[in-house]
């Protein structure tokens, strides 16, 4: 039985399709030493690395445990606001891309310029289609009342326990988002399902944010997506699939920060994955393009 550091990795080797050219080795201390590592679409990984148009760029710090060791089944619930609403499918599916392959149903509820309310909203109307790990990411656009934030963190926390959840800690483009990030790592030491997925930090690496430092940009998308792939692992069952969203809704922000569909000129071909009862289609990772993220600085996010 792989350990569930083992089984992220071999996630990701799933991930790119490339199983048979991963090799794992038990080292000293309880590390993994692996051998030629198999890649995450258009990414080279090594690791906790990627290497993203010849520049290297470190995954997120993941503070607790992968969820898909402890998750009961696959059906996975993502809610965040622009930020995830630029890895949906309305922009091109590539958290569909990274996580379908690793077992996950994957439903995107991000809509542009959310607060945190939206992931109460949210639960409120979806909780009980029988989810099974969920992944927030609502701090961003953060109103300045950290006791409110912590007490409707703590709420949509509480609505997905006991299901393993991944909180994401927010960029400090501003001192007050300092204050988020303390409440996300507050919320997430009072619930043993909870683990927290650093992208505050990853995210001032060189490259991977556009010009209003807030959202990512194209090869900070990929980062991103990477490393909630990682923090997810291999779901424990499948196979995944790419499941409707329900709030689609971006123009709180009228700015344009988030991806084109496809670059110009170009399609995204489509794979149809099917479930018991489902059929679903998702963009074929290899072939996803997507557009530039856009450079202007608006809010809310």
């Amino acid at each position: 039985m792989f350990s569930p550091r083992t089984r992220t990795f071999l996630g990701f080797c799933v991930l790119g399709g490339l199983l048979s050219a991963c090799s794992v080795t038990g080292g000293s201390n309880g590390q993994i030493i692996l051998q030629n590592v198999g890649r995450i679409p258009g990414i080279a990984a090594s690791g906790g690395e990627v290497i993203i148009d010849g520049q290297r760029s470190t995954l997120s710090a993941l503070e607790g445990t992968p969820l898909g060791t402890n998750a009961a089944g696959n059906r996975l619930l993502i809610i965040g606001d622009s930020i995830l609403s630029g890895t949906a499918s309305r922009y091109g599916g590539a958290m569909c891309s990274a996580l379908v392959p690793l077992g996950w149903r994957v439903a995107v509820e991000a809509e542009a310029g959310q607060m945190v309310g939206f992931g109460r909203t949210v639960l409120k109307d979806r909780i009980y289609e029988g989810w099974d790990a969920g992944v927030v990411f609502l701090g961003t656009n953060y109103g300045g009342n950290q006791e409110k934030y912590e007490r409707d963190l703590t709420a949509i926390v509480e609505a997905l326990a006991p299901r393993p959840t991944l909180l994401l800690t927010a960029t400090l483009n501003r001192p007050t988002m300092q204050q988020v990030n303390e409440t996300i790592r507050t919320v997430a030491s009072k619930f043993s399902n909870v683990s927290v997925l650093d992208w505050g930090t990853t995210s001032i690496q060189p490259g991977l944010l556009n010009r209003d430092r807030v959202h990512p940009s194209d090869a900070g998308r990929k980062v991103l997506v990477a490393s909630i792939a990682s923090a997810l692992g291999t779901a424990p069952v499948s196979p995944g699939a790419c499941l409707s969203s329900k709030y689609t809704d971006d123009s709180l922000v009228t700015d344009d920060v988030l991806p084109g569909t496809t670059a110009p000129g170009q399609t995204i071909p489509m794979n149809t994955t099917t479930v018991p009862g489902v059929a679903t289609t998702v963009p074929t990772a290899a072939t996803t393009t997507v557009a530039p993220s856009a450079t202007t600085t608006s809010a809310p996010r």
